[in-house]
């Protein structure tokens, strides 16, 4: 059975809509889809700012964009999601110069095989694939609640992976009284052996938050999805001796990197929040979240995790 298509009438006009990673790879073809569906601001969110402007040429060099959407508005905003202070500045910045927005992708992520720090001193995946992601969500929130028009309401998408249902976790060892979740994976004393669990686990922790978000945050929908297995930026983080097979794999059941971005838009149109999509449809997620401790998990994820983002920002409401 083939994937999903858009509805050919689909239209983001007059829609302000952001993207963050949005300079390379799904990222990219986010921008594009969401461009040529006439969008009428869309606001390319990179870490760097030169390869943010070698981006919004490569759309302007679009012939269908140029076509349907030639006044659009594409405007480019730096943030590195593993520093606070890069995070605090732009939501500053864009709070100064934006009323609303109707739709949010937050896709920014890293793939680290081994142990690598953001400047805060986390480990990485889990800083900017789950914790920075996070943070930048619940400053947002406010934005995408201003942008709701005619009683439409605004969408909130993070890109995760079906790698969450490859995480391998003690669930036993995180709900004990004594494990704060957020100080437990920041460390490389917890670090997994396995090169590829950091990864996966920090993509099971975002899904977990969006389902547990959504009970809380009910004027936006909010989802998760996956794109699918695509060729983009974040293999340059495998280590060589398996960037051949993945590769080799991607060549040979990837699709194509338009049509996963595509695929993933199906979880931004949705009114179904809470959900998790992959393929374009809604897809279960991993097993772990629908047991009785995994749902305690969650929720503690949760709590502890707005009561770490409001230690940063007092300002955030969300209960």
């Amino acid at each position: 059975m083939g994937l999903p298509t858009l509805p050919q009438d689909l239209t983001f006009e007059n829609q302000h809509i952001l993207v963050t990673g949005s300079n390379t790879g799904i990222g990219l073809e986010l921008a594009r889809v969401f461009l040529r569906r006439k969008a009428k601001v869309f606001y390319l969110v990179v870490r760097s700012i030169e390869r943010g402007n070698a981006a919004i040429a490569q759309l302007r060099q679009d012939a269908i964009i140029a076509k349907e959407n030639p006044n659009a508005e594409i405007k480019l905003y730096q943030c590195d999601q593993g520093s606070f202070e890069s995070v605090f500045t732009f939501i500053q910045k864009l709070k100064n110069e934006v009323a609303g927005l109707n739709t949010v992708v937050l896709n920014a992520g890293v793939s680290n095989f081994s142990f690598v720090t953001t400047v805060e001193g986390w480990e990485s995946n889990f800083h900017v694939n789950y914790f920075g992601t996070v943070l930048l969500a619940l400053e947002l929130l406010p934005l995408l609640k201003e942008g709701q028009k005619n009683g439409i309401k605004s969408h909130l998408l993070f890109t995760s992976s079906d790698m969450h249902n490859k995480a391998k976790i003690n669930v036993a060892q995180l709900l004990a009284d004594d494990v704060n979740i957020i100080e437990y994976f920041k460390t490389e004393k917890n670090h997994s052996w396995d090169p590829s669990q950091p990864y996966s686990i920090s993509k099971l922790l975002l899904t977990m938050f969006t389902e547990e978000l959504a009970l809380h945050e009910k004027d936006v929908i909010i989802t998760s999805g996956c794109p699918g297995l695509v060729r983009t930026e974040l293999d340059r983080g495998l280590p060589l001796w398996l960037k051949g097979p993945v590769l080799l794999m991607r060549i040979l059941i990837g699709r194509e990197i338009l049509k996963s971005a595509e695929t993933l838009i199906q979880s931004a149109i949705t009114d179904q929040t809470g959900t998790y999509w992959s393929d374009g449809v809604i897809h279960p997620h991993a097993a772990v979240i629908t047991t009785r401790d995994g749902k305690r998990l969650q929720t503690k994820l949760y709590e502890q995790t707005l009561q770490k983002c409001k230690e940063l920002d007092s300002g955030i409401q969300l209960k």
